[in-house]
């Protein structure tokens, strides 16, 4: 298992677990609290999203929607921030890993919308 150090300021010395495969494309698109964001990367198991939630903090519980950028395709979501980047201007979310529509639909998002 891979270990990356937080890279914020806010909150020095927490680290991000890393067991799954990262994903680039197809890039989601990220509703919170009615902010938007597009991801950088993602996984089974989390998104990293280009921003910077509004009152983020660790540990904090997020409920959203995403899906393929471009399509109508949407899923909610339940997860928590656990890492804040201030630097790249960039959350990671560990996504609730109890849902089976999540874990459904991203893989099929890869088959159907994988424009790499």
């Amino acid at each position: 298992m891979l270990h990356a150090q937080q890279l914020s300021t806010s909150v020095p010395n927490r680290f991000e677990q890393r067991d799954s495969f990262r994903v680039s494309s197809p890039m989601l698109q990220v509703e919170i609290n009615g902010q938007q964001f597009a991801t950088t990367n993602w996984s089974l198991n989390g998104i990293l999203v280009n921003g910077l939630l509004e009152n983020a903090a660790l540990d904090k519980p997020v409920k959203g929607i995403f899906g393929p950028n471009g399509t109508s395709e949407m899923c909610q979501f339940n997860g928590r921030i656990v890492r804040i980047d201030l630097k790249e201007k960039q959350t990671a979310i560990e996504l609730d890993g109890s849902s089976r529509e999540v874990a459904a639909l991203l893989p099929l998002w890869v088959l159907k919308y994988n424009l790499a």
